[in-house]
């Protein structure tokens, strides 16, 4: 019982260490899927917009969060390739031990093919059980040579189940060595790509430095966007602010408050706005992609999608705002409770302020600049009543 309590707690352990590894495993494709995805994008929007034949900012964000995923899927691969490398050794571990187990069988089965050379006549078994003193030894032997034979057999057994585990390790081998020169091969061929994306980026930087007075322009006119979209969150707040104050009413319905739980419960699952896109503006302040010594900042994210893509409402809401910002045309505000979440840059808006809205629904198409080849970036925020939040935290990985 002690010995099979000792394999039942080993067979655990290995069963625990390939449910591990096979999550492992999972996770490293979920990110080469992911970075991927992001590289695909990027190229289809690069040849979708024309931008690949200029210059500009966009495509050099759009080229940053390329050359970023590149390095992350280089990356999962190196992990991949150590994967299989753990692997490799684990496995050829366990064919030494099966060919050290084979060996001790084979010792062993040879030694009972002696004796049984020895004994190999029927009238000497017999003998054998009758030359006992009596008759407790006499069965004894009788049991002891039917033991015997079944020993034999048991090990003739495991001889055969040994060779087969080799033969089938031996295969998971060779496979796993297949699969690693596989990666080995595309992890060569990823940098040797994004050492030429490396050089197209820094072609794109040196000729956008030239244009230095150009793009000082563009950062002064973010900014005053930026600030008239401020203004706009902030004017809604404070109205929302005094017509609570003049009802004399300074909490949530229990219809907001299940909204706004609702909410905070969703952190990290809501839905993208919109179905295809790459990130290529980020929350924060961050130093400028071209010009040294110059920071930016953006109090929500980036999207740069697909010419006329249409916009979905990130959670349950109401339709508290719709105006027009110089410089982001249409915006959407959307109260949650105690959450707002913003969609502007749109085109054309499909909802009207007071409007109920669902997760997912449609409220709008972005906002496709003809004059700079249809460059279409949908900008969206969420606060919590006078805080700005991190969109990334909030939108699911999925």
């Amino acid at each position: 019982m002690e010995r099979i309590s000792v394999i039942f707690v080993l067979v655990l352990l290995l069963l625990k260490g390939e449910i591990l590894t096979g999550q492992s495993k999972a996770e490293l494709e979920k990110q080469r899927l992911e970075a991927q995805e992001i590289i695909d994008n990027t190229a289809r929007l690069l040849e979708e917009t024309g931008i690949t034949r200029q210059n500009n900012l966009e495509k050099l964000n759009i080229i940053n969060q390329r050359l970023i995923s590149r390095q992350n899927l280089i990356s999962t691969i190196e992990s991949e390739i150590e994967f299989y490398d753990n692997s490799i050794k684990e496995n050829q571990e366990s064919i030494s031990e099966l060919e050290n187990e084979l060996n001790e069988t084979r010792d062993s089965y040879a030694q009972l093919i002696r004796i049984a050379y020895k004994h190999r006549f029927a009238h000497q078994k017999v003998m054998f059980i009758l030359s006992a003193e009596d008759f407790n030894q006499a069965f004894r032997r009788y049991r002891y040579l039917q033991q015997y034979g079944k020993s034999r057999q048991r090990q003739i057994t495991r001889i055969e189940e040994l060779n087969k585990e080799i033969v089938s390790e031996i295969e998971e081998l060779e496979l796993q060595i297949n699969e690693k020169n596989v990666l080995l091969e595309e992890k060569q061929s990823e940098e040797n790509i994004l050492s030429q994306e490396q050089r197209q980026q820094n072609s794109i930087v040196q000729d956008l430095r030239r244009k230095e007075t150009e793009l000082r322009n563009q950062i002064e006119q973010q900014k005053r966007v930026a600030e008239a979209l401020q203004q706009a969150i902030e004017q809604l707040l404070k109205e929302e602010a005094d017509i609570a104050k003049m009802k004399d009413v300074y909490e949530l319905t229990p219809e907001e408050k299940i909204i706004s739980d609702q909410f905070q419960e969703n952190k990290g699952r809501l839905p993208w706005p919109i179905e295809r896109g790459v990130v290529t503006g980020f929350f924060g302040v961050h130093p400028h992609p071209v010009l040294r010594g110059i920071e930016t900042q953006n109090n929500g994210i980036d999207i740069s999608t697909d010419e006329n893509a249409e916009v979905m409402a990130l959670f349950n809401g109401e339709v508290r705002q719709v105006r027009t910002v110089p410089g982001l045309n249409n915006v959407v505000l959307l109260r949650h409770g105690s959450f707002l979440t913003v969609y502007a840059n749109l085109a054309h808006v499909y909802v009207r302020a007071g409007d109920k809205v669902q997760t997912k629904q449609l409220i709008g198409r972005v906002f496709s600049d003809s004059e700079a080849n249809n460059k279409s970036v949908l900008h969206i925020e969420i606060w919590e009543e006078n805080e700005k939040l991190n969109p990334l935290i909030w939108l699911s990985r999925q």
